[in-house]
Parts: structure tokens; sequence; C-alpha cells
């Protein structure tokens, strides 16, 4: 009998981080945290244009005191791969 691998579940620290830019995105873009899924597109989201979407990644580098290259940052198209990178820089520059 074989063993099933079952998918991890995120750490809470990944969870607590893609839970702070979806409510951040929700905040800059005044809609609904349950109107964006981790695997939206950014862009696609309702009042969603490029001023409003850097102003969510200057919030989230504030608040978990990061710093993004540029590449990065356009490199980034959804709330999860927003999430990843603060994971990412902060391990980096752990």
């Amino acid at each position: 009998m074989s063993q099933q691998i079952s998918p991890q579940p995120a750490s809470p620290e990944e969870s607590a981080v893609l839970k702070e830019v979806l409510a951040q995105t929700a905040k800059e873009l005044g809609i609904g945290i349950d109107d964006i899924a981790e695997d939206s597109v950014l862009k696609q989201l309702p009042g969603a244009d490029s001023v409003r979407l850097l102003r969510v990644v200057a919030q989230v580098e504030r608040v978990y005191d990061v710093e993004f290259e540029d590449e990065d940052i356009f490199d980034v198209g959804t709330p999860r791969q927003l999430a990843d990178l603060v994971l990412n820089q902060a391990r980096t520059e752990a």
C-alpha cells in the first residue's frame, strides 16, 4: 500500500501575508476582500489601474519592511505572486 501525500497547507506566515495583500488590495481598490481570489489578475480587478496597484505594492512594502526591485514588481500579476514576493524578499534579507 502506498502512502498518499497530501499537499502541504500554507504556513501561518504565508497565510497571513496573503491575507494582508488581499486586504490592502481591497482597501485601495474600494472593493470587498471576498471579491478577490489569490489567483485574481490584479489588472482586471474593478477600479484597478497602474497607480492604484503601485500604491498596493508600496503599502505592502511598508507593512513588511521590504523593498522590491522594479523588475520583480512588474512580473507580479496576482495577489498570490505579490505575497510570494514578500516571503522571498523576507527570506533573502533574513
